[in-house]
């Protein structure tokens, strides 16, 4: 599904909020994890080539990791943006914090 076509109504605001805020924590936790580890790439070699490679190949991960941690700001954002939407639907704060407590932190989409 192309993000465009989503549709919000007052029967799904709870769970594609509770979707979107779940990816983006599970995204973010990625990130934190991927960042403890430097030097992702080893020299593959004792070669000269093969340290500069391995620096390139960090670079290039550490670039992929900060676009996937903007991403996850995105859906973060979007789906703290659906907080008032919902409440204008009637939704409370409790039904808002039940609706995270009550997804499976391990099911997907």
């Amino acid at each position: 599904m192309v993000m465009s076509d989503l549709r919000v109504s007052r029967e799904n605001v709870l769970e594609v909020r509770s979707v979107l805020l779940g990816e983006a924590e599970r995204l973010l936790d990625s990130i934190r994890l991927a960042n403890f580890r430097r030097g992702w790439v080893g020299p593959c070699g004792g070669d000269p080539v093969s340290a500069e490679a391995s620096a390139a190949f960090d670079a290039r991960i550490q670039v992929v990791l900060e676009r996937c941690q903007r991403y996850a700001l995105q859906l973060k954002q979007a789906g703290n943006a659906l907080d008032q939407i919902a409440r204008s639907y009637g939704y409370t704060d409790a039904q808002l914090a039940a609706s995270l407590a009550s997804r499976d932190p391990g099911a997907a989409g």
